[in-house]
This record gives structure tokens, C-alpha cells and sequence, in this order.
């Protein structure tokens, strides 16, 4: 049984991919503490059952296949990686934990990076572009964060730490307080508490796109809206697409000059008004800080200075001339004719091959799906002679009847 838990809790947008993907490739080592990560690339899933209605039916499925692989490991620590615990109310985590993890009460670290709120408005415009969420600027983004109280930090981690006290840790996404300025090294710090570690690095995960990427990728979303479907299984497409191709793109090299999305000034400083509060509050609860040296604070009173004089164009015609827009369009309702008829295979299709499964595995279990049917349809027609061949089949010895291949399907 491994001897703790540490819960990776987010927040997204927090270079969570790279911290899961060093996790995932077992690249982490110390000499004075083996870890687990029971996960092929991060524990989502687990953590959509707390957060989406449709996913809470498989809950207890999910948390006893984790308890499982914990009670099977003699690792000293176990780490649980989703940025999506970001959305999840805790005491919900808290109640399964109870059910399923209980042997670990007591024994468990929670640990959220906070990114300040201005950068993670911009990161987040650029999050809901690229999978379609959002196609409108980032001023409407702005209003519909602030309906929300999205960007309102300090209600969600006071909630937190309610539920799970001085077990909660929250760092601050910002270099200058990392160590070795890079969250992966500043979270594995977290999980050895300062004893000897190291990892091998991987490659950058989720750079920033450029504003003419996610000038085509709105070009493309919009198209795929009115064409691909609005059924789950086609947006949960949309999504995957939209995540996928970003992942390459980034992998790219940029053309000159390209530009990253930005705040614009008037945008910065309705940003500044409307977090201030938050910051300050975050700052002194939670990193022990004034207003005058915590790190949300100064980031946020930095934003104007770093924002461009007026808003960015958004359009893909201020990217793209004719022939270019012409290509997407035509591109787009291919991809929306895929889509549209067969979304489960395009999802797969369009993940890394690491995260698409086994194809020979998909082959089998359908195999033996169509053998199980064509098992019931013989027994229906020959009732008596299936029941006394699964009599003679029992009866011989066992060395013999696994040599019979008329009679292996009967044995158990």
C-alpha cells in the first residue's frame, strides 16, 4: 500500500500538461522516495465524475479502481493529476475520499497553482478559441468571466482549504517565485518536501498560439458549429480537434514577427478594477502578503504596462487573403463531413497515438462480442447437444479437455 496521497488539483493553464507528462513518462527519480502515477496521462476522468452530471454515475467505479491500484503498490507516494479539480466542489472530493481512500486519511497533500488574473484571462481566451468554446473577442470573454465570477480565486480556495485545512497548498504561478523558475521543478519540490529529486525534462507542452492561428482555428470552429453537428459526441469532437491541432502547431516554428494574443489598455485596466479585491485577499491569505508585494497583486497593478495601445484583430480575414480562406473553408467541411459521420472515430483518430489505444485490442473485444452472439444463436438452435457437450467438457480431465478445441469454449 503506497504511503501517502498527493492530490494535483490545477488550477488549468498552470503548465499542468508538463507536470503530467513527466509524471506519465516515469522521468522522475530521488533516492529517498519512490512515487506512483497511476495514470496514462492525467486523472480527468476521475475528476470529471465530481464536476459533470453525466459522469457522476461512474464515481465510485473510478475511485475504487484508484484505491485498487494504491493498496497493490509499495510506492511512498501516490500523485493524482487534473486540472479539473479546479471545478469541482471540494466537499465532494472529501466524500469520496471517505468512501474509497479512507486508509489514507490523514495522509494526504493537496497542492493548486494559481495563475494571476490577467494572464490567465489571456490564456484562457486562447484556451476557449482553439476548442470552439469561444469565438468572440476577448472583451465579451472578459464580461462573461466576470458574470461568472470565474476569475474570483479567493471564494474557491477558501473552500478548500475549509474542507481540508493546512493539508491545502497554494503557490503562485509566477517564475520569479518558482524554483528554478519552471513549476514542474517547484511541484516535484512540493512532493519530496525538499529532499533530493530529479527528473528528465520533456518537451514544452500548450505554448501560447499565435493570433493567426486562432484567427484559422476560429475560422474553422465557426464552420464546424454549423456543419459538424451539436450533439455531444460531435463537440466533444470539435474539442479533441481543436486541442490536437494546437498541440502541433505549437510544435511548429512560428513565422516572423507573429504575435501572441495580448491585453489591449482600456481592457487591462477593467481588469485591474475588477480583481483588485481578489488579489489582495489571495495574496494575504494564502502566500502570507500585502497588496504591495504579493505576487497577484503586482502582477495585476503590471497589466496595463504590458498591454497593446488598442484591441487585436480578431478576424480571419485580417490574417488571411482569399485563396488562404478559401483552403480553410474547404477543409473545415471536410473535417465536418467526418465528423459528422463517424465522431468517435475522429476523436480517436485525432489524439496521439499513445492515447488512442490498442487497435488489435479494439479487434479482440469485438471479436469476441460477435463469438458470444454466435455461442447464443447455436445454443438456441441446439440446446441439447450444446448442454451435453458442456457436461462431457467438464468431466474430462484437464489436461485433455484444453486439447479438445471443439470444447474450449465451454471450459471455465
Amino acid at each position: 500500500m503506497v504511503g501517502e496521497i498527493v492530490f494535483h488539483l490545477g488550477d488549468c493553464k498552470t503548465g499542468t500538461t508538463s507536470i503530467q507528462r513527466t509524471l506519465a513518462a516515469g522521468k522522475v527519480r530521488s533516492p529517498h522516495r519512490s512515487v506512483i502515477y497511476p495514470a496514462q496521462a492525467n486523472h480527468i476522468p476521475l475528476a470529471s465524475t465530481l464536476n459533470r452530471a453525466q459522469e457522476a454515475k461512474y464515481a465510485d467505479k473510478r475511485f475504487s479502481e484508484l484505491a485498487q491500484k494504491l493498496r497493490k503498490s509499495r510506492a511512498d507516494t501516490a500523485i493524482v493529476s487534473a486540472e479539473t479539480f479546479e471545478f469541482v466542489d471540494p466537499r465532494k472530493l472529501e466524500e469520496m475520499i471517505e468512501r474509497h481512500l479512507s486508509p489514507w486519511q490523514g495522509k494526504m497533500r493537496f497542492i493548486s497553482y494559481v495563475r494571476p488574473h490577467a494572464d490567465r484571462l489571456v490564456s484562457g481566451y486562447a484556451e476557449r478559441t482553439k476548442q470552439g468554446w469561444h469565438i468572440g473577442s476577448m472583451d465579451s470573454l472578459f464580461e462573461r468571466f466576470a458574470d461568472q465570477g470565474f476569475l474570483h480565486f479567493a471564494p474557491r480556495l477558501r473552500k478548500w482549504r475549509a474542507t481540508f485545512g493546512e493539508a491545502h497548498t497554494v503557490r503562485p504561478m509566477v517564475r520569479s517565485m518558482l524554483r528554478d523558475g519552471d513549476v514542474v521543478s517547484d511541484f516535484l519540490d512540493f512532493v519530496f518536501e525538499g529532499q533530493e529529486y530529479d527528473f528528465d525534462p520533456v518537451p514544452q507542452a500548450n505554448e501560447s498560439l499565435t493570433l493567426s492561428d486562432l484567427a484559422a482555428l476560429r475560422k474553422i470552429h465557426g464552420v464546424l458549429h454549423e456543419a459538424a453537428g451539436s450533439g455531444p459526441k460531435a463537440r466533444n469532437a470539435r474539442k479533441t480537434f481543436g486541442w490536437n491541432l494546437a498541440i502541433l502547431l505549437s510544435a511548429l516554428p512560428r513565422p516572423e514577427n507573429a504575435q501572441k494574443p495580448k491585453l489591449h489598455v482600456n481592457l487591462a485596466h477593467r481588469v485591474v478594477e475588477a480583481y483588485r479585491e481578489d488579489a489582495a485577499i489571495v495574496d494575504r491569505e494564502f502566500f502570507g502578503l500585502d497588496a504591495t508585494s504579493g505576487p497577484l497583486s503586482l502582477a495585476l497593478k503590471a497589466a496595463p504596462e504590458r498591454a497593446v495601445d488598442v484591441a487585436q484583430p480578431i478576424a480571419p480575414e485580417d490574417y488571411f487573403d482569399a485563396a488562404a480562406l478559401r483552403l480553410l473553408q474547404g477543409q473545415a467541411e471536410m473535417l465536418a463531413r467526418m465528423i459528422k459521420s463517424n465522431p468517435e472515430a475522429m476523436i480517436r483518430g485525432m489524439r496521439p497515438e499513445a492515447l488512442q489505444g490498442s487497435k488489435l485490442k479494439g479487434k479482440s473485444q469485438n471479436k469476441g462480442k460477435g463469438a458470444k452472439i454466435s455461442q447464443a444463436k447455436r445454443r438456441a438452435a441446439h440446446p441439447a447437444i450444446e448442454t451435453s457437450a458442456i457436461r462431457l467438457a467438464r468431466h474430462l480431465p484437464e489436461g485433455l479437455r484444453r486439447k479438445l478445441s471443439p470444447l474450449r469454449r465451454h471450459l471455465p
